[in-house]
């Protein structure tokens, strides 16, 4: 089974751009605490959030979160026997 995670570049964007956590969260209509979270790593966004950040920070959702899966390509010689 492979684990999941997703990649959370928000704070940096965020930072490297000049804004303050407040500025997005009003930007992108959401609390700032969840905006917190969302930067610490503890909340995954919705898609809307997620949406709604890459909008106000003018930006696609990829360059904010990235998926990252491992264990996918884990056996890159089996055939589809799994041999």
């Amino acid at each position: 089974m492979s684990a999941e995670t997703v990649i959370c570049k928000l704070r940096e964007t965020r930072t490297d751009l000049g804004f303050t956590q407040r500025q997005v969260a009003n930007g992108a209509d959401m609390n700032v605490r969840t905006l917190i979270n969302i930067e610490n790593g503890h909340t995954i966004p919705s898609l809307l959030y997620a949406m709604r950040l890459a909008n106000f920070l003018n930006c696609p959702v990829d360059e904010l979160f990235e998926y990252k899966s491992t264990g996918q390509m884990s056996n890159k010689g089996d055939d589809s026997n799994g041999k």
